[in-house]
């Protein structure tokens, strides 16, 4: 039986010995936190950032019109990675004019300038034919189609006519470039975790979770075991 004890001890204490030593290095580093600047350092790895919730962004839907990316995260419009206005509706499309950007949702256009500055929101009030399912270009001219028919007008959005189309350049989706889904990622995020964030967590085990935390547990009570026991076996030696 004392054999088969010290053998346990063995492996036991090889298991501890590396929390042991992971908590005295996290531990240390966190007691020199002010001094190592920690929490102005981080790490932004997705698989990390996955682990505290902060996944790759994904937005409802973009679109790449005049080289810039439009993209919608909820109600809020982005360019690229700047917050531009409040939508209540879904973004459904969107075209370059000659001097504006025209997005369009089911019920309405927005326009914008090619800087991205907002001018206006057409709906029905301005005529604008709906409710719209997509929007396109036509040798340079608008083309709405809706639930009922395609409707052409001029770079002036003021008349729309009816009328059958072949060979509209229709508005499609378009994936986010990395560029700007690393922009939009710090734009969530902030810069990641920092450092003295991560050697928290790790070290009392919260990096896992709920399970960390009863891991901690269960590695303390192991060490409650092997220091009850060891001192067990050492008193049956002296005896």
């Amino acid at each position: 039986m004392s054999r088969k004890l010290r053998s346990f001890h063995r492996v036991i204490g090889a298991i501890l010995a590396s929390f042991l030593l992971m908590f005295a290095i996290t531990g240390v580093a966190l007691n020199h936190s002010s001094q190592l600047k920690l929490d102005k350092r981080y790490v932004n790895w997705d698989w990390l950032m996955s682990q505290y919730g902060m996944g790759e962004v994904k937005p409802d839907i973009a679109f790449l019109i005049d080289n810039k990316i439009f993209s919608q995260f909820g109600n809020q419009l982005f360019l690229d990675a700047t917050p531009l206005i409040h939508i209540e509706r879904p973004l459904l499309g969107g075209i370059a004019l000659e001097d504006i950007i025209v997005l369009t949702t089911d019920d309405a256009l927005i326009l914008f300038t090619r800087e991205g500055e907002f001018i206006e929101k057409m709906g029905a009030e301005a005529g604008i034919p709906a409710p719209i399912q997509n929007i396109g270009l036509y040798h340079g001219e608008p083309v709405l189609q809706t639930r009922q028919s395609m409707w052409r007008s001029n770079f002036m959005l003021d008349t729309w006519e009816p009328i059958s189309l072949q060979g509209v350049s229709w508005s499609m989706p378009h994936p986010l470039p990395q560029s700007v889904n690393t922009e939009l990622k710090q734009f969530f995020y902030g810069k990641g975790i920092s450092i003295q964030q991560l050697l928290l967590d790790i070290h009392n085990g919260h990096i896992l979770g709920a399970i960390g935390i009863w891991l901690i547990d269960a590695l303390s009570v192991l060490i409650i075991f092997l220091s009850l026991s060891g001192l067990w076996m050492w008193a049956r030696r002296l005896g």
